[in-house]
């Protein structure tokens, strides 16, 4: 739509040049021929002039002639060639007049002159037949003579020469001014009609200017502030797609081109977040191997402070106990046994103290690699009945409270060493915190999916704000480490996370009217046979 204007106007402004030169073209031919006329009628005014003066000069020589008989008659013959070259200059320039002519009465007055040219030769040739070939000498008398030369100079045909020739000259004159009154006015009329015009083609440049700025300036406003926007990161803003065709095309090109730039400048954005994200992550994964080195180190450090200070203790207790049997006289074997029995309870103190350091040692990784097997209900109470008896030390009654009749086609996937790992924890914890009373309670409880085993002592029992702590590695409460200060704190925390492994859970719950519950809770399946796996 705008180059359709751009065109037209210029077509137009090309049109009003082509005028502007056509009406140049005609103003230079109207006055070149306005121009040529008067020319034409300066030059006849000219030869006229001319002719009289001439003839008037061969009036004189004639009479200087008539009255001394003894005249130049080469200056007779010079005046005569050239009276007939201004009549031969009078007839051309008069045939040149007629094609100049612009109306009827300018031909007329054309036509009447080229009469008085043609009368004007005759007369000349008359003239100068008469005076070369001396038929004025048959005259006799002077007068007669006289009067009949002044008759060829002045009359001819009845018709007065003189007279004739001063109209002639006269006519020419006003035909002179005439002629240059009308090229002075085609030439003011060419100004005026070529000033109008190019007035007319300014006005008409100014509106097409105002016009063509105008649609151009608005678009061109809307697509510099589109820029300004991109160059500031607004490549969500978008231009109007309004405006003449080639506008809107451009503005959809540059709403198309936004659109590419907020993609490409979204998608670098996404990816420097996915870059950051992932450095962010890899740093945190430094940060953890990190603190699991540094963990590491310290449990070394822990490991290597717990083996001097768990070992020294019990290894301790052997040597004295063995040292103080060999001081001395013999003594009875009662004594010997007393003390024997002595270095045994040390030595099952040190055996325990080792199994902890080494759990401790190998870590939650290997410890929580377990080898789950179906085990039938008849089957996991034998054995977690065996495994408590077998922890118990002498002088410890164990009460069984278990279901008169077990399901026979119940069963649970377990790993038997990890969970006989997780009684003799809690066992050996009932015994190490034993109160006067040396008494264990095992109950197992049965329902439609799950397995309930609960150990009960008569120890000294847990704290409500401690509850919710015991499970923390190397944390112990207050009443335990009164109890036994050398203890690590590591047995409820490995035995939960053997129970969690396996799908279980495990509770600790004040038992009343004192000591502690220790609540073993196993999924329980019924029906098809189920493969060992490995985790």
């Amino acid at each position: 739509m705008y180059l359709r204007k751009l065109i037209v106007s210029l077509c137009i402004l090309v049109g009003i040049s082509l005028l502007l030169s056509g009406i140049g073209f005609w103003a230079q031919q109207n006055s070149e021929f306005h121009t040529k006329r008067n020319r034409i009628a300066n030059q006849m005014l000219t030869e006229f002039i001319s002719l009289r003066a001439d003839k008037q000069r061969l009036k004189v020589w004639l009479a200087e002639y008539l009255l001394t008989e003894d005249a130049n008659t080469g200056f007779r013959d010079t005046l005569f060639g050239r009276m007939q070259q201004q009549l031969q200059t009078l007839d051309q320039l008069a045939i040149r007049d007629q094609l100049y002519s612009t109306n009827e009465s300018d031909l007329q007055l054309i036509m009447q002159q080229v009469k008085v040219i043609s009368l004007l030769q005759s007369n000349l040739h008359t003239l100068e037949h008469a005076l070369k070939t001396r038929e004025i000498a048959a005259y006799q008398d002077d007068l007669e003579r006289w009067r009949t030369l002044i008759s060829l100079f002045d009359k001819f045909q009845d018709t007065d020469l003189s007279e004739l020739l001063q109209q002639a000259i006269a006519d020419q004159k006003q035909r002179a001014s005439s002629t240059e009154a009308d090229a002075l006015s085609a030439v003011q009329q060419v100004q005026l009609t070529m000033l109008l015009i190019s007035l007319l083609g300014l006005l008409f440049a100014i509106v097409i200017g105002w016009h063509l700025s105008r649609a151009l300036s608005q678009p061109l406003q809307r697509l510099l502030d589109g820029t300004k926007q991109l160059q500031q990161g607004n490549f969500a803003h978008r231009i109007q797609e309004q405006g003449p065709t080639e506008f809107a095309e451009l503005a959809r090109q540059f709403n198309l081109m936004s659109g590419y730039i907020e993609d490409f400048a979204r998608q670098e954005k996404q990816s420097q977040l996915a870059t950051e994200q992932r450095v962010q992550a890899r740093t945190a994964e430094l940060q953890q191997a990190l603190a699991q080195l540094h963990e590491t180190e310290h449990r070394q450090k822990q490991l290597l402070a717990d083996i001097s200070h768990e070992l020294r203790t019990p290894a301790t207790s052997i040597q004295g106990e063995a040292e103080i049997s060999l001081r001395g006289k013999d003594k009875d074997s009662a004594e010997y046994k007393e003390a024997f029995g002595r270095i045994l309870a040390a030595s099952q103190q040190l055996s325990r103290r080792i199994e902890d350091l080494l759990l401790l040692a190998r870590g939650e990784e290997r410890l929580l690699q377990v080898h789950l097997q179906r085990i039938s209900v008849l089957d996991f109470q034998a054995l977690a009945t065996a495994t408590v008896q077998q922890q118990l030390n002498s002088g410890y009654q164990l009460t069984l409270n278990t279901p008169a009749e077990l399901p026979a086609d119940a069963w649970l996937l377990l790993d038997a060493d990890k969970f006989a790992s997780v009684l003799r924890i809690i066992t050996d914890n009932a015994q190490q915190y034993a109160a006067s009373t040396p008494e264990l309670q095992l109950s197992l409880a049965l329902s439609d999916n799950e397995l309930q085993l609960e150990l009960a002592d008569q120890g000294i029992g847990i704290s409500a704000e401690e509850q919710d702590r015991l499970f923390q590695r190397h944390f112990r409460g207050i009443a335990a480490r009164s109890a036994r200060p050398d203890g690590l704190g590591i047995g409820l925390c490995i035995a939960k996370a053997i129970m969690e492994v396996q799908d279980g859970t495990i509770e600790l719950h004040p038992n009343q009217p004192r000591g502690t519950r220790v609540c073993l809770k196993l999924p329980l399946f019924s029906g098809t046979q189920h493969e060992n796996t490995d985790y």
